[in-house]
């Protein structure tokens, strides 16, 4: 499953990450520029790396197996793919990106982690603490020249919250029990773009997820 996946890949990036590096401002306003969409996947990267903190040592592995193919010559993994990670400006946690490529090697989508859950999220402040803005911003870049705090917490709170649909699995019984909800709104029109959110948590034990045990939560935006 995509979402298994993921997390996977968040897991990995932790264990593995040094130390970040000290902090130092941003180089460029993330409206200001050609941000990731439709444009080729080197320049997507270029364009993160001037506006946030990358992990830089993990950027020439990414780029370099995005095109994977088998021995047969066919592509691996449904299409290229690039894997990042880094920290927005003033702020300590990671945040993963996946690049999805075309085969031509421009961004068809990126997609990427958030710092808060956005459903619970009614304030402007707490959708500040999410980093949603910081990151669509920087994907959609001088595309949305209109593109504001204010409108983007409005549209997810008037457009995607309520077309968000559900899914609760229990995938194991008894008091070790593994359950699993995603709650998902998919490919909503915005700004000339498609906006995606996935909220994906698993505990264990109780059915509740409030009695549970072992809480471990992901979100996450895709624009495409």
């Amino acid at each position: 499953m995509r979402w298994l996946a993921i997390c996977g890949v968040v897991a990995a990036l932790a264990a593995s990450l040094a130390p970040p590096p000290p902090a130092h401002a941003a180089a460029a306003n993330p409206l200001d520029g050609p941000g990731c969409l439709g444009v080729p996947a080197e320049a997507c990267v270029h364009w993160l790396q001037a506006t946030m903190r990358l992990d830089e040592g993990l950027i020439p592995a990414a780029l370099a197996r995005r095109h994977r193919v088998d021995v047969n010559g066919r592509p691996l993994g449904g299409g290229g793919l690039v894997s990042l990670s880094g920290r927005l400006p003033g702020r300590t946690e990671t945040l993963v990106m996946l690049v999805r490529l075309n085969p031509d090697d421009t961004v068809i989508s990126v997609e990427s982690s958030l710092m808060r859950d956005l459903i619970p999220a009614a304030t402007e402040a707490a959708y500040d603490q999410s980093g949603v803005y910081d990151m669509v911003a920087r994907i959609l870049g001088r595309r949305c020249p209109s593109l504001t705090k204010l409108a983007l917490y409005q549209f997810i709170e008037n457009s995607v919250k309520p077309r968000i649909k559900t899914d609760r699995r229990d995938l194991s019984a008894g008091l070790l029990g593994r359950h699993r909800l995603t709650a998902r709104a998919a490919d909503l029109a915005y700004c000339g773009a498609r906006f995606t959110y996935t909220t994906y948590v698993e505990w264990t034990g109780a059915t509740s997820m409030e009695a549970g045990r072992n809480v471990s939560g992901y979100w996450s935006i895709e624009v495409k």
